[in-house]
């Protein structure tokens, strides 16, 4: 005997609770087939989804005879009665499966037969289909009736807004693992970045790096080599993000190994450049700017691999010296042989060394910030007594500059003064 109205409705506000309580997909599935099967009184039932890409039903979680058969077969768009209701988006009720044209056959190729069913579409909140909700074979009469959709109906509508409830929880957990994963990434970078700024007698030294996002790849150093010299570099790998945080990791380690053999500055970028060609895709490509500063004999001895020109302003006559001279980016060609320039300097020069993410950082208006922007900023804060100071000041301006518009790039800056 059937179960009266009132006693399936009663079943359904309790399941209803069981379905909203569930937070794991796999039991919540379980759930909604559970009380497509008691509510319809069916002797088997199944939750079929669709898979957005591909257009196809798949059976996710039957119950009944055949499950084990069943369970993961795709059914190709449009196929079948769960194929017309996923295109109609409509219920449907068939007496008798065998007679009716739009029956795909059982998938279940033994044993298990369809007689009567019913399916009704899932529906997200925007209306969209997202799957098939089907009870088969009624027990205790010999078919369903439209008079059965209502509350199926309901069903499915409860359980569709179930699983997007628990797609969306799942996809938070998911957010909240990588926002996690990111922070621990962006600790790790910054480890790379130098833990003191070395002190000179003769000069002053300071360094920032600001990523557009938790990592990026923009990378600087300031390694001492004695108690007058020391190396000055700023790097700016492709690309944003986790790849090129994880490039510019692999590339730190290999200066670093680098500048423990004490080898000239042409060789260390000769072998960066050798590195990068033979470990890196052939998309990815480093600029670099790398230089030994020697504040005893006031000279600055640069290679430039394709990086934005680092000045040097001298606040004696306001001249400005742009350090252009060097040859192509980094990882492209291995048997590419780089050339090292020198420079004069004097007492009170500052030298400037910047990736663009500095001088083509936008305000609201999309205008960016330009070289003669920082060129000026400089002028007017020579005066300043150290070179923190000053790349204090530096990021101020291009801050007030940008008026809060996002920030697109990596944006890094190295600064020395000479005393």
């Amino acid at each position: 005997m059937p179960l009266p109205d009132t006693a399936r409705f009663d079943l359904l506000l309790g399941l209803i609770g069981r379905i909203n309580s569930t937070t794991e997909l796999d039991a919540l599935l379980a759930a909604i087939m559970d009380a497509a099967k008691v509510i319809m009184q069916a002797q088997a039932s199944s939750l079929i989804m669709l898979d957005p890409q591909t257009g196809e039903l798949i059976v996710t979680l039957p119950t009944g005879p055949a499950r084990a058969q069943i369970s993961g077969m795709r059914i190709p768009p449009g196929k079948g009665f769960g194929g017309w209701v996923a295109t109609h988006g409509e219920p449907l009720v068939v007496a008798d499966a065998a007679s009716d044209p739009r029956f795909y056959g059982d998938l279940a190729k033994d044993g298990f037969r369809t007689g009567s069913l019913i399916c009704v579409p899932l529906k997200n909140w925007q209306g969209a289909v997202i799957g098939v909700l089907q009870a088969l074979n009624p027990t205790g009469r010999s078919q369903f009736d439209a008079s059965d959709i209502p509350l199926f109906a309901a069903l499915a509508h409860q359980a569709a807004i179930a699983i997007e409830k628990t797609r969306l929880y799942e996809a938070s957990l998911e957010k909240e693992r990588l926002e996690h994963q990111l922070a621990l990434a962006r600790d790790i970078q910054v480890g790379f970045w130098p833990k003191e700024i070395p002190q000179f007698r003769r000069g002053t030294l300071a360094g920032s790096s600001r990523p557009a996002a938790e990592v990026g790849g923009d990378y600087y150093d300031l390694v001492a080599l004695d108690e007058n010299r020391c190396v000055l570099l700023v790097a700016d790998i492709s690309g944003k993000g986790l790849p090129a945080a994880l490039l510019m990791a692999s590339l730190h380690g290999a200066v670093r190994a680098l500048l423990e053999t004490r080898c000239p500055l042409t060789a260390l970028v000769n072998s960066l450049n050798r590195v990068l060609v033979r470990d890196t895709p052939i998309e990815r490509f480093v600029t670099l700017f790398c230089a030994v500063l020697d504040l005893e004999k006031r000279e600055l001895t640069y290679v430039n691999a394709g990086h934005n020109p680092p000045f040097i302003l001298r606040p004696s006559n306001g001249a400005v010296v742009s350090l252009s001279e060097g040859g192509p980016v980094l990882g492209f060609l291995e048997r590419l042989e780089y050339a090292s320039f020198s420079v004069q300097l004097h007492s009170g020069d500052l030298l400037v060394m910047f990736s663009d993410g500095i001088t083509e950082a936008q305000n609201p208006a999309e205008e960016m910030y330009g070289e003669d922007r920082l060129v000026d900023v400089v002028s007017k804060n020579a005066g300043l007594q150290d070179a923190a100071g000053l790349l204090a000041k530096i990021e101020e301006d291009v801050s007030a500059f940008c008026s809060g518009a996002p920030q697109y790039d990596d944006a890094t800056l190295v600064v020395a003064q000479l005393c």
